[in-house]
């Protein structure tokens, strides 16, 4: 039997259809690494712009700013109906195991800076995204976490 002998451009095409494979595969792999980013920052900031309307809210019926945001939850658990005090805030960037921790310095490590006296409330992340998240390449990479 003759064996039939495969050119070197077979083997070029073949080359080349896995590295379109390859580079495909990777362009989806940081399309999605992106959109796991923006959706976490569209959360906290969901989430940042509701704790502080419960703020506000508790300070309108108590003419005082609560003590913790653990306070703010409890009082929520008295109505039910009102959904807005009724969730433990959480800061899901740093991605550290203290990120729901509440902190009355803002230094920078994790979780929720709040300031009873003020009823400030920020996310306890004082560099830009980009030194939390290396791949995220979005348009707030240079944007710092507690400014907003």
């Amino acid at each position: 039997m003759k064996r039939r002998k495969i050119g070197k451009w077979f083997y070029v095409l073949v080359i080349g259809i896995l590295l379109l494979f390859i580079v495909g595969m990777m362009l989806l792999l940081v399309r999605n690494i992106n959109r796991s980013y923006w959706s976490r920052i569209q959360g906290a900031k969901a989430m940042l712009m509701f704790s502080r309307r419960s703020i506000e809210l508790f300070d309108e019926q108590n003419g005082r700013f609560p003590d913790s945001l653990d306070e703010l939850n409890e009082y929520g658990k008295k109505f039910p109906e009102k959904i807005s005090w009724y969730f433990p805030p959480k800061e899901s960037i740093s991605g550290k195991p203290s990120n729901s921790r509440e902190h009355h310095v803002l230094d920078g490590i994790g979780g929720l800076y709040y300031n009873s006296k003020t009823g400030e409330l920020k996310l306890n992340l004082t560099r830009s995204l980009k030194s939390y998240w290396r791949f995220y390449l979005g348009e707030k990479r240079n944007e710092v976490p507690a400014d907003w």
